[in-house]
């Protein structure tokens, strides 16, 4: 159900992002790759300066990967059974799985976490210092009510950007209208402790224009909505909101504007 696949011009609208911002390669981890898109669209001096690491639950998917990508290390397993070493990559990237599902891993059990938030979260303890972890995720990432989560995410990382697709824009490649953001943290040096008074405003949520519940994020930067953000989600035929299509709008040019928003610390070697 979470085997979803990623257009080429997201990713290549990610890749963008990172390329804009001073990163030419490194020790890069796909947590959950299918048959590897994001290393396929990786561009060619990146991929060239960079050693490639990849998970995929799927056992068809993950072989398809390692014959497409023979050269990159990559794990057919769950994510939660991966023993990467924490601190180790410079960028962890890819379209996480998400749902109401948990992974079950000790080190995490403690915090309840749904499935995309368990591929945050330890991605997060993956990646160095300053290194970067780019998701697509569902919008419930960053609208859910319950703040846990991204207060969470905060103490570890800065959020550097979120870009709101709207609702078809995984249409083509995947057959599925599903809400989602692309998400970009960038980890601190270590953990901070966050209180009212230095809590950062992506934690809470705010309205947009027409009263609509949303992430403060999105609330303060609506260039970064690629759409129209109205009532209704149909993801799981669920009551909420839906970011939906402009019309005559085209998501490439929106994507491309939106990606030069995103500005974090050059990541070096």
């Amino acid at each position: 159900l979470d085997a979803f696949y990623t257009s080429p011009k997201i990713i290549g609208a990610m890749y963008d992002a990172l390329s804009n911002n001073g990163f030419t390669g490194g020790r890069i981890l796909e947590p959950s790759m299918a048959i590897g898109n994001f290393f396929g669209k990786m561009p060619q001096e990146m991929r060239g300066n960079s050693s490639l690491h990849g998970v995929e639950l799927d056992s068809i998917s993950g072989r398809i990967a390692q014959k497409l990508y023979p050269s990159a290390d990559i794990k057919i397993t769950g994510f939660e059974q991966t023993t990467f070493r924490d601190n180790s990559f410079d960028l962890a990237v890819g379209n996480v799985p998400f749902g109401d599902s948990s992974l079950h891993e000790k080190k995490y059990d403690k915090y309840h976490f749904k499935i995309h938030d368990h591929f945050f979260a330890k991605s997060l303890d993956k990646v160095k210092e300053n290194g970067i972890v780019a998701f697509i995720t569902s919008t419930g990432t960053m609208d859910k009510k319950n703040t846990s989560v991204r207060k969470y995410l905060a103490e570890r990382a800065e959020l550097v950007g979120a870009i709101r697709l709207p609702s078809g824009a995984f249409k083509a490649s995947a057959g599925t209208d599903v809400d989602s953001d692309i998400i970009f943290l960038q980890k601190r040096p270590q953990p901070i402790e966050l209180t009212a008074d230095n809590m950062p405003n992506w934690v809470e949520l705010g309205q947009t224009e027409n009263g609509l519940p949303i992430n403060n994020y999105f609330a303060e930067n609506p260039d970064m909505v690629l759409g129209e953000m109205v009532e209704g989600n149909k993801m799981f035929g669920r009551e909420g909101t839906s970011c939906v299509a402009i019309e005559g709008a085209n998501l490439d040019d929106l994507l491309a504007d939106a990606v030069k928003n995103i500005h974090f610390e050059t990541i070096t070697r």
